[in-house]
């Protein structure tokens, strides 16, 4: 390494120069000559640089105008024509997919309308394929929920796969819409009986419009007794006799108690007599099943028999008289002219009789179909002719 100010050679290790003393510094070995041609190549570059023309090396430069830039720039894109065309081109494909869409979908939508999708619901059910129909029949619900045909297509079709809950919920609807379909009627049957809803079948034979319907009922109830007379006001003691369809046992009572639990059996004519009686009957299958409890309730009450209506009455006479006595319909008269009872040992009346000689006490009794008797009537009569 030599030194810097005046050049001595330093051999490694000093700081400081041993000739002139100048502090050294740890730079490497290099040769002047090599600093000086570094030092031109460096300045002839940015002679080069600040002028373009010196050399030779380096083109000019064009300057363009904004006009050129604009045409260049306009040559170098796209032409307006040719992105006019393709847009025209990307016009022509949408509407052409539009079009092929319509084409496709508007014959599609009407396979879809109502009277296709019912036309291939009754296809499907005359097929037998249930689980289809019911599937066309909910789609024809689903466009129409007021169609009488597609809500008694889906109980149907639910009533066919066995989804009894379903059945009825529809079938129910549509029996509203046609109260006296016998289809219907059958259906909704079969579906409570299936389930083992009892309570709902009597409630539907409640309703059931005429006698050829609730025949219906015969074949999934037992029928309850009928009654010979119907419970209500009566002036006489009733016979009552109780019958059932298909030889069905009857069990009664006379206290309104349960006849299932409480029931004598029914064997003979029941007289009911004066008084409120409340008859409960039901009837009882081969098979052990029990029909409905029916009842009656009967308020007998007997007339009362008035003092008879005598003419003429008690007194003296001395032309002949004959006695009259009104007697209500079916009821006797009797009398006596002893002043005995005659409903013991009277006489009947038949009609009128004559009053007799001298002093007598006529006596008369009404007497009724029951043997209930009237209070007596009494006159003391004198005749002298």
């Amino acid at each position: 390494m030599n030194c810097k100010k005046c050049g001595a050679e330093i051999e490694s290790g000093f700081l400081y120069c041993p000739k002139c003393g100048e502090s050294i510094q740890l730079v490497p070995n290099y040769d002047v000559v090599e600093e000086e041609l570094l030092s031109r190549v460096v300045e002839d570059k940015d002679k080069a640089k600040n002028n373009r023309f010196a050399t030779g090396v380096y083109k000019p430069v064009k300057i363009e105008t904004n006009k050129q830039q604009q045409t260049e720039k306009i040559t170098s894109s796209p032409s307006a024509l040719s992105r006019n065309k393709d847009f025209f081109i990307k016009l022509a494909v949408f509407l052409g997919i539009v079009i092929l869409g319509l084409i496709i979908i508007i014959p599609l939508l009407g396979s879809h309308s109502y009277d296709n999708v019912m036309n291939s619901a009754i296809a499907a059910e005359s097929d037998s394929q249930y689980a289809k129909a019911l599937g066309l029949y909910q789609e024809a619900y689903e466009i129409d929920n007021a169609s009488f045909e597609a809500v008694y297509g889906l109980g149907r079709m639910y009533y066919k796969v066995k989804e009894y809950d379903k059945a009825i919920e529809y079938l129910t609807i549509a029996l509203e819409e046609d109260s006296t379909n016998k289809k219907i009627y059958t259906l909704l049957l079969d579906s409570y009986s299936s389930t083992g809803d009892m309570d709902s079948i009597y409630k539907l034979q409640s309703k059931a419009p005429n006698q050829e319907i609730l025949a219906l009922f015969d074949a999934y109830v037992v029928q309850p007794p009928e009654f010979s007379d119907l419970g209500g006001d009566y002036d006489e003691d009733v016979y009552l006799v109780l019958t059932s369809s298909k030889g069905n046992q009857i069990f009664y009572t006379l206290d309104g108690k349960n006849p299932t639990t409480s029931g004598k059996l029914f064997s003979k004519t029941i007289k009911l007599e004066e008084g409120v009686t409340e008859v409960k009957a039901v009837s009882l299958s081969s098979s052990g099943d029990y029909s409905e409890v029916v009842s009656e309730t009967y308020n007998i009450v007997h007339p009362s028999l008035g003092t008879p209506v005598v003419s003429p009455n008690g007194g003296t006479y001395t032309q002949q008289e004959y006695i009259t006595v009104t007697v209500p319909e079916g009821c006797k008269a009797y009398y006596t002219w002893d002043g005995t009872d005659p409903s013991e040992v009277g006489i009947l009346y038949t009609e009128p009789f004559p009053i007799l000689k001298g002093a007598s006490v006529l006596t008369v009794v009404i007497i009724d179909s029951k043997g209930n008797t009237s209070p007596l009537y009494r006159g003391d009569y004198i005749y002298n002719p």
